[in-house]
Order: C-alpha cells, then sequence, then structure tokens
C-alpha cells in the first residue's frame, strides 16, 4: 500500500516544535536540526561540501543539498522507500549528493552516454566515465556497492524495458538532465511517470533555461499529453520539481514551511505561489 502523506504540512510542523524551531526563525544552527532528522542527513551535506571542494563538474546551485537532505527526511518519517537514479551524470556532481540519502538497501543507478558523445545530438553536456569512476574510488568508495552504471541514452529505454534495464521499478528521487531536447524530455518523463513511488520526487533540469528550450517544451508536450500521475510543486535553482498527483498538495505545504524555516523572511520577498499546468507550486525568483 503506498504512503499516507496526507499529515506531512503537520508533520514538518511538528518536526519544528520538536526542535524549537518557530516558523520564519533565521536561526540557522536549529533550522539545521530539523533537517538531521533523517539518519543520512549527515552524509549529504559531507557529499554537497565534498563534491563543491573537489570542483567536481556538473550544474548544482548551492541549496540544492538542503532540498535534498528534506526530501529525504519527509521519505524517512513517512517510511517511502525507494532507489535513486538519475539520467545524465556528467561528471556526477548531483548524483553524489542524490546517492549520499540512499538506504543500505537501496541502489543508486547513473544512467549516460558517458564516452559514447556521438549519439549526445544536442551537445549537452559531456559524461565522462573515467571522471565519474575515478570519483568513486577516490572521493566516494563507500558508494560503490551501490551504484551501478547504465552507459546509454535514455531515450534508448522504452517504457517496457525500463525496470529491466534499470533494474529497479520503484525510485523515490529521479533526476532528469539527459538529452535536452523535446523527444528525450518526453521520454525521460514517461520513465519516472512510471517508476517513481508515491511521494518520491523528480527533478527536472534546466526548465524554462533560454538555451534548452527543449527542455521547457518536452515537459508540456509530457503533461498535455502522457501525465497520468504527475504534479510540478516547485521551481528553484533551475529545476522544476515534480511529485505524484495525490501527495502534491501535502508536499507544497511542507516543503513552504521548510523553505520558510530555513531562509527566513526570503519566503515573503522571493518566493510566490505561482500555477504550472494547473498545480500551485512555489517559485523562486
Amino acid at each position: 500500500m503506498p504512503p499516507n502523506l496526507s499529515a506531512l504540512g503537520s508533520l514538518f510542523y511538528r518536526l519544528l516544535k520538536r526542535s524549537n524551531v518557530a516558523i520564519g526563525s533565521q536561526n540557522e544552527t536549529s533550522a539545521k536540526q530539523v533537517i538531521s532528522v533523517s539518519p543520512r542527513s549527515e552524509n549529504i551535506r559531507l557529499a554537497a561540501k565534498m563534491v563543491f571542494d573537489h570542483n567536481i563538474e556538473g550544474w548544482v546551485c548551492n541549496r540544492i543539498p538542503d532540498m535534498v537532505r528534506f526530501f529525504d527526511q519527509l521519505h524517512e518519517a513517512q517510511n517511502i522507500h525507494g532507489d535513486i537514479v538519475e539520467i545524465g551524470i556528467h561528471h556526477g556532481k548531483l548524483f553524489f549528493i542524490m546517492s549520499s540519502a540512499a538506504r543500505d538497501n537501496e541502489k543508486c543507478i547513473a544512467v549516460d552516454l558517458f564516452e559514447e558523445q556521438s549519439l549526445n545530438i544536442d551537445k549537452s553536456g559531456n559524461g565522462s566515465y573515467s571522471h565519474f569512476s575515478h570519483y568513486i574510488e577516490t572521493l566516494f568508495p563507500h558508494l560503490k556497492s551501490k551504484i551501478s552504471a547504465i552507459h546509454r541514452d535514455g531515450i534508448s529505454i522504452s517504457l517496457n524495458q525500463a525496470s529491466n534495464i534499470l533494474s529497479t521499478d520503484r525510485v523515490r528521487l529521479f533526476s532528469i538532465d539527459g538529452g535536452h531536447t523535446k523527444h528525450h524530455v518526453v521520454n525521460d518523463m514517461s520513465l519516472a511517470q512510471e517508476l517513481v513511488v508515491s511521494g518520491g520526487i523528480i527533478l527536472l533540469d534546466d526548465f524554462i533555461g533560454p538555451h534548452w528550450l527543449g527542455v521547457t517544451e518536452g515537459f508540456f508536450q509530457f503533461m498535455e499529453k502522457h501525465n497520468r500521475r504527475l504534479a510540478p510543486f516547485m521551481f528553484f535553482e533551475n529545476k522544476l520539481f515534480i511529485t505524484t498527483f495525490s501527495e502534491h498538495s501535502a508536499l507544497l505545504s511542507a516543503t513552504r514551511a521548510f523553505i520558510e524555516s530555513q531562509y527566513g523572511d526570503e519566503i515573503h520577498h522571493r518566493w510566490r505561489t505561482i500555477e504550472i499546468c494547473g498545480f500551485n507550486a512555489l517559485g523562486c525568483a
């Protein structure tokens, strides 16, 4: 039975109260206590520090690790389980942060063309398995047993092949940053829709990016023609965050509470409730 997420908003307020954090507080230490509920929170923080300190290439703004920690906290509180998947690894910057959220029995699956760049028709990214595997060996050896790398284009994976090729049918964190054509995005969103668990999170990179209009076009085409169960709830730091339809409202409320506790008054002047495809979402300017 899918986990019940209807109490996510009130859950977060209870966590705030337990940690003595007032909504809107700018006390950084207290706010960090809130997102330390998950036993993997420190792993995610250290992984983020590692990828930034070692200048691992990728497209991750400095607050995305906070959001990964927060989503992992909610998954821990609601007993949501599933693997970690990213399509479009480049050198692994976001992948290593997300993988640090994996429980002992959860797999981390990296999909990329890697050195087969002749198939990178839109020249989005420049994946390198040699760099990726080097970072696993030298910086993240503790994750090695969980990681599997699949050398192929996401668009080459059909829906009926997905669970066999990726060796998973339950994903709780799914990043889409592969080919940036509309065809790639429609395909990768369709794969994510089939694999993500209720309450899972999809991160779509370069949404509304002026250099990669195919991402935006592909997303809207997916939502119009193929969407059955997904709803966007936040646009932040160049990524669109999407969850499952039934969990959308509660997750939106919990995320707003987290942002207000973590970033204080910013919620009132940088953030706004927007509408994307008929769904309310948080947008940050």
